[in-house]
C-alpha cells in the first residue's frame, strides 16, 4: 500500500503555489516558441510523476539552453533509420520532430563497435522530461573504468553541463576509487553535475527461506575473523599451493559461536558470478585470498578460486551451476597465511544483472555491528563525487529491488575514507520507449536504474536552465532537499534505513527548480510628489443678506455648513457603532 503525503510535503506543496509565479517571473525564457508547451507526441510518465511537467506550465523550464550528456553502451548501432524514426515521432530531437525541437543527439568520440543502444532509450527519457535540452552521446564500450575514464572527458570538453552513466564496469573494485570516479572528480571540479545509475544488483530473498524479503545482493564484514578452515576446503585450497603452505578461513558467524562456511541458495539458473573484495590497495597487496565452493546436495568436491592478478584484491567466482533448482552451495572465504597476512574488510558480491533472480538465500542475511548485509554498489556509482540513483516503478510506484543499495566505504584514492549510504536520490523507471533494448523492434518498455538515472539528469537540466550559475553542489543539495520520502512504497523491511536503498526519495523537479531559482525581486515604490497647495485669493465680500441653501431654504453661512456635515457624519458612526455593540 502506497503510503500517506506527509503534511510536510502537503506544506510545501502549497507554498509553491504561492511563490511559483513569481519565480516564472524571473526566470530565462525559453528559447524554443515554435511548439506549444503542452506537445507531447509520446508517453512520458517520467515527466508527470517527478513534477518536470508541473514545473514546465509553472515556471517555463524545458532545458532549454542546457547540454545532457550520456554515457553507455551505443546509441545508434540500430542505425540511421531507427534514429530518424523516433525524430519524427518525437520519442528524440532532431530535424523533422513533431514539437520543433530540432537539434539532433550529437555523438561525440569514438562510436561504439557494438552495443544495444541503451544511451538512445536514455536520450529518450531525458527528452521526455527536459525536451529543451540539447543531448551528447559518448560510449564506454568496452565497460571498463579506463574507457570510461575517457567518455566523461570527452563529454565535459563537448561543453556538457550535466552527464548520466548507465553502466557498471568490469574491473570495478569495491574499495577504491579508480579512473571513473577520478573523471567524475574532474567534472564535477569543472562545474559538471554527474549523475549515474546507481546498478541493478539488487536481490530480495526468496519465500520459504529465513532470508525472504530481505536484501541479499552482498555480504561484508569490517575486517577478516580468521578461524581453522573444514578439512575439505583446505585440501581444496592447498592443492595449487606450494607445499608448506596454510591457510585458514573466514568466519562468518558474528557471534561467539563460529562457522566457516556461508550457505547460499541459487535458484534454478546457471549460477550466479560472484566476487570476493577485501580493503588493500591495487598494487600494495598484502594478503591472498580464495574462494572455496561445494554444492553438498549435487555431491561436489569443493573448487577453490584464488586471485588470478596478486596485485588486484578481487576473485572473480560463482555460486554453482545447475540447471534446475534450488540447490544449496555452501562458500568459504580462505586466506592464505604468511607474516605479512592481514585482516582486511571483505565482501561477497553477486554483480550480474542477467542473474538477478538466481540468488534466492543467504544463510547470513542481518546486518550486525560488524558485518552488513545487502549492500551491492559498487564502482563509480559509489563515488563520492557522483548522484547515484535508485529506481521506483513509474506503473505503481515501487521502489525496485533490484537496485543496487549501500552503504560503501571507499578506503583508497580519496585523501580520507568516505562512506556513501546508498543512492542519494530516485527517478522513474518501467517507462514506454520507441524499441525493445537490443533489438530493433519496438514498442518496448525501458526498467532498472538505468532508465531512473537519465529522469533525474534530466530534471537537473531544468534546474540548471533556472539557475544557470549554480555549481554542482547546488544543484545536488536541492535535488535531495527537496525529494519525497514518500511518493513510493518500498519493498524493504521498514526497520531497515531507507537511504541504504532510495536516499531521500523520488525526485521533485517543481519543488528543486523553486529551490534554486533566484528569488523575484521586490519592485522599489515609486515616491509620489505632494501636491503643491496653490496661492489661496480673498473671496470678494458681498453686500445683501447671507445665501440661501436651494434645497432647505435655510440661511447659513458656508462654514457652518461644513461643521454640520461632519457632525452628522460623526453622529451617524456613533449610532452605528453602538448599533454594532448592541447586535454583537
Amino acid at each position: 500500500m502506497r503510503r500517506s503525503v506527509s503534511s510536510r510535503v502537503r506544506a510545501a506543496s502549497a507554498a509553491l503555489l504561492v511563490v511559483a509565479p513569481l519565480i516564472a517571473a524571473v526566470l530565462p525564457t525559453a528559447a524554443h516558441a515554435t511548439a506549444p508547451a503542452d506537445c507531447r507526441p509520446v508517453p512520458a510518465p517520467a515527466a508527470d510523476l517527478l513534477h518536470a511537467t508541473a514545473a514546465t506550465e509553472r515556471l517555463g523550464v524545458d532545458g532549454t539552453g542546457v547540454t545532457v550528456g550520456i554515457i553507455s553502451d551505443s546509441f545508434d548501432h540500430a542505425g540511421a533509420d531507427a534514429v530518424s524514426s523516433d525524430i519524427a515521432a518525437g520519442w528524440l530531437p532532431g530535424p523533422g520532430n513533431p514539437c520543433g525541437w530540432t537539434t539532433p543527439v550529437t555523438v561525440v568520440g569514438t562510436p561504439a563497435p557494438s552495443g544495444s543502444d541503451e544511451g538512445r532509450a536514455m536520450a529518450q527519457v531525458v527528452h521526455g522530461v527536459a525536451p529543451g535540452a540539447e543531448i551528447l552521446f559518448a560510449t564506454a564500450n568496452p565497460e571498463t573504468n579506463a574507457a570510461m575514464a575517457t567518455a566523461i572527458d570527452t563529454l565535459r570538453e563537448n561543453g556538457a553541463d550535466i552527464v548520466v552513466d548507465d553502466l557498471g564496469l568490469s574491473d570495478d573494485l569495491y574499495y577504491a576509487r579508480q579512473e571513473a570516479g577520478e573523471a567524475i572528480q574532474r567534472s564535477v571540479d569543472a562545474g559538471v553535475l554527474y549523475v549515474t545509475a546507481a546498478g541493478n544488483y539488487g536481490r530480495v530473498g526468496a519465500a520459504g527461506y529465513p532470508s525472504a524479503g530481505f536484501p541479499i545482493a552482498g555480504w561484508k564484514s569490517e575486517a577478516y575473523r580468521p578461524m581453522p578452515c573444514p578439512a575439505d576446503v583446505e585440501a581444496a585450497a592447498l592443492a595449487t599451493e606450494p607445499p608448506g603452505a596454510s591457510v585458514d578461513c573466514m568466519d562468518f558467524d558474528p557471534s561467539e559461536a563460529a562457522d566457516a562456511t556461508m550457505e547460499i541458495i541459487v535458484a534454478g539458473s546457471p549460477g550466479s558470478p560472484m566476487q570476493l573484495h577485501w580493503a588493500e590497495a591495487a598494487g600494495a597487496v598484502d594478503t591472498t585470498f580464495a574462494v572455496v565452493r561445494r554444492s553438498p546436495a549435487l555431491g561436489d568436491a569443493p573448487q577453490a578460486t584464488w586471485a588470478p592478478d596478486a596485485q588486484r584484491p578481487v576473485v572473480p567466482s560463482g555460486v554453482g551451476s545447475v540447471d534446475a533448482g534450488p540447490t544449496a552451495t555452501d562458500v568459504s572465504i580462505v586466506r592464505r597465511t604468511s607474516p605479512a597476512a592481514g585482516t582486511p574488510a571483505v565482501a561477497l558480491l553477486f554483480p550480474a544483472i542477467e542473474s538477478f533472480l538466481s540468488i534466492a538465500a543467504l544463510e547470513y542475511f542481518t546486518s550486525t555491528a560488524t558485518d552488513t548485509v545487502g549492500a551491492s554498489m559498487i564502482g563509480h556509482p559509489a563515488d563520492p563525487a557522483a548522484l547515484p540513483v535508485a529506481a521506483v516503478d513509474a506503473t505503481d510506484l515501487t521502489l525496485g529491488f533490484y537496485g543496487s543499495a549501500g552503504p560503501v566505504t571507499t578506503f583508497f584514492g580519496l585523501p580520507e575514507p568516505t562512506t556513501t549510504t546508498g543512492p542519494l536520490v530516485a527517478g522513474i523507471d518501467t517507462v514506454p520507449i520507441s524499441f525493445v533494448i537490443g533489438q530493433t523492434t519496438g514498442p518496448g518498455t525501458f526498467s532498472g536504474t538505468s532508465a531512473a538515472a537519465p529522469s533525474v539528469a534530466a530534471v537537473a537540466a531544468l534546474m540548471k536552465q533556472a539557475a544557470p550559475d549554480a555549481d554542482p553542489a547546488r544543484l545536488r543539495a536541492a535535488l535531495v532537499d527537496t525529494a519525497r520520502p514518500d511518493a513510493f512504497s518500498s519493498p524493504w523491511p521498514a526497520d531497515l534505513p531507507a537511504e541504504r536503498f532510495s536516499g531521500a526519495g523520488l525526485v521533485d523537479a517543481l519543488a528543486a527548480v523553486t529551490a534554486v531559482a533566484p528569488p523575484a525581486p521586490v519592485p522599489t515604490p515609486t515616491p509620489t510628489p505632494a501636491p503643491t497647495a496653490a496661492p489661496s485669493t480673498p473671496a470678494p465680500v458681498a453686500d445683501g443678506p447671507p445665501a440661501r441653501l436651494a434645497e432647505s431654504g435655510t440661511a447659513a453661512d458656508a462654514g457652518v455648513i461644513a461643521a454640520g456635515v461632519v457632525l452628522t457624519m460623526l453622529g451617524l458612526g456613533i449610532l452605528v457603532f453602538q448599533r454594532r455593540r448592541l447586535l454583537s
